[in-house]
């Protein structure tokens, strides 16, 4: 049986997911750079296998948004982690995001890479959020709200560094 994490422990996770995944970003973005130069070269000889290949950077670029949209729900986490370290006890105050994470990561889907260190996560999340929330009906606006936001922040993140079109967004 695993051992009860920490609020320290779990706050340096949080911070080691959030590094991974501007990695994973990163790798996935040359990716696409990649792809689309490849597509560019093989327009007039291969146009089936361009056309492939700008199918592929395409998924690619929707991974990028939903993996920035996973950072930016984890950096909320994040700080709110840390203000439940200053503060202590404050109830209902991480059941929003680690609903908004529950929901963002059945959007994404599994993965060999992230999807351990999110279960992790939100394995260690549970346990503290149960026993600090009562039931509170608002629990699902609040995550709502916090994934229609980190969306768009994403969506602007991506607009303004990796120059995706709207289209794959």
């Amino acid at each position: 049986m695993r051992r009860k994490k920490t609020l320290p422990e779990l706050l340096a996770d949080v911070k080691i997911a959030i590094n991974k995944i501007d990695f994973w970003v990163s790798r996935i973005d040359s990716r696409v750079k990649n792809l689309e130069r490849l597509s560019l070269s093989n327009v007039g000889r291969f146009p089936y296998l361009s056309r492939e290949y700008i199918k592929e950077a395409d998924m690619n670029k929707n991974i990028i948004s939903r993996l920035i949209q996973l950072k930016i729900i984890l950096e909320i986490l994040e700080i709110r982690l840390e203000t439940v370290l200053i503060l202590g006890e404050v109830r209902g105050y991480l059941a929003p995001v680690v609903e908004a994470v529950k929901v963002l990561k059945k959007e994404i889907g599994s993965s060999i890479e992230f999807s351990p260190i999110i279960d992790e996560i939100l394995d260690s999340l549970i346990p503290i959020e149960t026993t600090e929330t009562p039931f509170i009906q608002n629990i699902s606006e609040e995550a709502n709200k916090i994934l229609s936001e980190s969306e768009s922040i994403a969506k602007q993140e991506i607009n303004k560094k990796y120059k995706v079109s709207e289209a794959s967004i």
